[in-house]
């Protein structure tokens, strides 16, 4: 009985953290949480582990401190830009922006993960494509390409803005008739990915072109992209960047305040995380709340988040 109260005693501190901050709970975090959503691929042995946690470390402490003041910054200037009307061209340069601050993030640890990859048991490399396999089925499970766009374009919508007013409903309702259907280019992309990465992983393991390969693999992805996608990408990013520009000069006072609100809470999340000491809750309080709950590892902390994310939902 005691463990048991001791048990549900750690969910409700837990819920009461994550209510303040999902973000940086995960974040702070990340340090054992990272080992959590490699096991549900892989299952490292302990040499691996001892490789992979300096690097991990390392990671970490460069994108704390040279990385999330970059995002802050970005963050400052699209809030600004919200407040002021923000245009197309602007939503186009902030979508841009963000791609680029991911492809930093994987240019700088592309080399790491090369070389924990030759690491790995042909048992291991199979585990991986089986699941990697898996998981492309379960995405290709989708609606139909309009009734999956509209969902998605009203959902993210009115994540940020709230409840939308009829004529930002119509305008989402054109958007998602004009997007171009570009899954069958992604099942593509997918396929020729998994392939070159089977095939890097391979007999190519030990070879002098492994760690361009995984670059390739990891950040220039690009290149093994169908012809015409890229041309076909470009064309929807420009029609969702109208499309959204069109709806934000249409936000009333509510909506404006609602975005405000959540764009902040993410600059003050940021903030917190560039000029705190990271605070990190001891992975058996978090391994209890996912035996409460019943959930695997990688889902209790997309739980987490989402129960901290009360804000998302849409404003009445």
């Amino acid at each position: 009985m005691r463990n048991k109260i001791g048990r549900w005693v750690g969910v409700l501190l837990l819920s009461v953290l994550l209510s303040a901050c999902g973000m940086r709970f995960v974040y702070n975090n990340l340090n054992w949480m990272a080992y959590w959503y490699i096991d549900d691929y892989v299952d490292m042995n302990s040499d691996q582990r001892a490789l992979f946690k300096p690097m991990l470390a390392h990671w970490l402490n460069w994108h704390r401190s040279e990385q999330l003041p970059v995002y802050l910054a970005q963050l400052q200037l699209f809030r600004a830009q919200v407040d002021s009307g923000i245009s197309q061209q602007q939503l186009l340069e902030q979508v841009n922006a963000w791609r680029e601050h991911y492809r930093v993030l994987a240019s700088y640890v592309y080399s790491d993960i090369a070389q924990l990859a030759q690491t790995a048991s042909q048992q291991q490399l199979n585990d991986f494509m089986s699941k990697l396999a898996e998981q492309r089925n379960n995405d290709d499970r989708q609606q139909a390409h309009l009734e999956y766009r509209l969902e998605h374009l009203s959902k993210s919508t009115e994540r940020w803005l709230g409840e939308l007013e009829p004529k930002q409903q119509q305008i989402i309702e054109q958007l998602a008739e004009r997007l171009l259907d570009t899954r069958p280019d992604w099942h593509t992309v997918q396929s020729k990915w998994q392939q070159y990465l089977a095939y890097s992983l391979g007999q190519q393991r030990q070879s002098d072109n492994f760690e361009q390969q995984f670059y390739v693999l990891m950040v220039n992805s690009q290149q093994l992209w169908p012809q015409g996608l890229a041309e076909r990408f470009t064309q929807n990013q420009q029609l969702w960047a109208g499309g959204m520009s069109e709806v934000l000069a249409l936000a009333n006072k509510k909506q404006k305040r609602h975005i405000l609100k959540k764009i902040d809470a993410y600059i003050e999340d940021l903030q917190s995380l560039i000029d705190d000491t990271p605070t990190a809750v001891k992975p058996a309080v978090v391994a209890a709340m996912g035996e409460v709950l019943g959930l695997k590892p990688p889902l209790l902390v997309a739980y987490c988040c989402l129960e901290s994310s009360s804000d998302d939902l849409p404003a009445k």
